[in-house]
């Protein structure tokens, strides 16, 4: 009997305890967002006019909603749900959207692992692919303007959505206004034409576009690269042979000016040699006239002609 009555005395007191503790308001407990430092955070609230909106007003209203603390508490509001007043919860009255603006690194390549370069046209029909990378991040004063634009949709969803979408559209446009045979000496203007029209669009959205480029040659079928690699090797040998030709022709020039330079020396050579002999004769010649005594000579004689003596000069026979 005094068991029976501990037992009830213990399940009044238990019912009690509920009972009062069930008329009570439930605490509000408190509840926090971590900002990350790689990472922007509006403040949106979720009642008054904006209550519960699935789109922004406009880029200056989240400016004025962007959060500068790292922790932020988020505030809380009770709703009263049952008739007692404490039967209901505590909402939030505003919720914290955060723009994660770390860079984001694409590469569309087609290798031995992947097939996701970007298929295109020539001019003159002939299907090659692109291997391209593009890295985009979200500067601080941007990301409002992201946020506006792409109602809380993250960089990489945009990336591979529309950012690609865009290079692609691009990309194809500008090759398809060659032939096959200018597309390789065009591929530089091609490429600045693709990062003036893709990186400004971008730009206005709040993406910013860091670095961008082919991530090798253009790639063909098997047949259309092994015709693509004769016809340079054809013209890299031609160019070999061109080179090796004007070295000949060099080669043959240069022994001709050198055999006109030997032949000019041995010229020049002859004639210091003709002007030394002469010279030699004119001092011969100097050094008789300096021995002669000016008498014309005694004995006169010549083929065909009689010996005279002692002729002094022609008028003594006078």
């Amino acid at each position: 009997m005094k068991k029976s009555k501990v037992i009830i005395l213990a399940s009044v007191l238990a019912a009690t305890t509920l009972s009062l503790t069930s008329c009570v308001k439930p605490y509000d407990k408190p509840e926090f967002v971590v900002i990350e430092p790689s990472q922007t955070a509006f403040l949106v609230p979720l009642i008054g006019d904006t209550s519960e909106q699935s789109s922004f007003e406009s880029e200056e209203m989240l400016n004025e909603l962007k959060v500068a603390t790292k922790e932020i508490q988020i505030p809380h509001r009770w709703v009263q749900t049952g008739r007692w007043s404490w039967s209901g919860e505590y909402k939030p009255t505003s919720r914290v959207i955060v723009v994660e603006r770390k860079p984001e690194t694409r590469e569309w390549v087609t290798d031995e692992t992947t097939k996701d370069g970007i298929s295109a046209k020539t001019k003159d029909d002939i299907k090659f692919t692109v291997n391209l990378a593009c890295t985009a991040q979200i500067d601080e004063a941007n990301a409002a303007r992201f946020l506006y634009r792409y109602n809380n949709k993250t960089l990489a969803e945009i990336m591979d959505n529309e950012v690609k979408t865009k290079i692609v559209s691009t990309i194809v446009g500008e090759c398809a206004k060659y032939n096959q045979d200018e597309l390789s000496s065009n591929t530089e203007a091609i490429m600045q034409k693709v990062s003036d029209t893709v990186i400004p669009y971008f730009e206005e959205r709040g993406i910013t576009i860091t670095a961008f480029g082919l991530t090798g040659d253009f790639v063909y079928s098997d047949s259309v690269q092994q015709s693509i690699d004769n016809r340079f090797k054809a013209e890299k040998d031609a160019e070999a042979q061109e080179i090796k030709n004007q070295q000949e022709i060099a080669n043959a020039e240069a022994e001709i000016k050198i055999a006109e330079m030997e032949a000019q020396a041995i010229q020049e050579k002859q004639a210091v040699m003709d002007a030394e002999i002469r010279l030699k004769e004119l001092e011969n010649e100097s050094a008789w006239v300096e021995k002669w005594d000016g008498k014309v000579p005694q004995i006169v004689t010549g083929e065909g002609s009689n010996m005279y003596y002692g002729i002094e000069s022609s008028n003594t026979q006078e």
